[in-house]
């Protein structure tokens, strides 16, 4: 065994370039397979495109009705109303009305029953119908919510907006204007008395 030993370490002695550049050699190919792990970690950090800003989700329903209350539109007009990152916002074919986020004081929820069959028409059509049938004519009715928005305008004055919506939608319209700022008050429903009989 000796004299092995005394081979290696007079090769050693003999040539030390040659182990320095084995070591330098090693630790290279160290530092090198650590690298690539790292960065095969790192990868799918780096390679993610950055998100962009989203604007706030907006709902839109068409089919609404605005009631009364928005500027620049008729009473009773038929469009389509939208919660925008602004507000919110009815708009029919010709125009649209915004109500900022801001200048809203209070917003009312509530569910109502509208019968279809009304106006001159819906009387003519109740009476043709023999045998007294036109009063159950009446009878068909589906439910709705009323959204009622009370706000104020870029002059001080006091408004108000109400638009009737399918129902569940107007309390999801409400929970977001309010997400954005709006004020809305504690309502208080009134408990409903039971009819005395006599």
């Amino acid at each position: 065994m000796q004299t092995r030993s005394t081979q290696v370490s007079q090769e050693v002695a003999s040539n030390p370039g040659r182990t320095l550049r084995r070591s330098l050699w090693l630790a290279g190919a160290v530092v090198f397979a650590l690298s690539m792990v790292i960065a095969a970690t790192a990868l799918p950090v780096f390679s993610r495109q950055p998100a962009a800003p989203q604007a706030s989700p907006t709902s839109t329903i068409s089919g609404v009705q605005c009631v009364i209350g928005c500027e620049n539109i008729k009473p009773n007009s038929k469009g389509t109303i939208s919660v925008v990152p602004t507000g919110l916002q009815f708009a029919t074919d010709k125009d649209t009305a915004a109500i900022s986020t801001a200048s809203i004081e209070d917003i009312f929820v509530g569910n109502q029953s509208r019968q279809d069959v009304s106006g001159v028409g819906g009387t003519i059509a109740k009476a043709a119908i023999p045998y007294g049938g036109g009063r159950i004519v009446s009878l068909f009715s589906h439910k709705v919510e009323v959204l009622s928005v009370e706000y104020v305008d870029s002059n001080g004055g006091f408004h108000g907006a109400i638009y009737v919506l399918p129902v569940g939608q107007a309390t999801s319209f409400r929970d977001q204007l309010v997400a954005q700022g709006a004020k809305v008050s504690a309502h208080v429903d009134a408990a409903v008395a039971p009819e005395e009989k006599q």
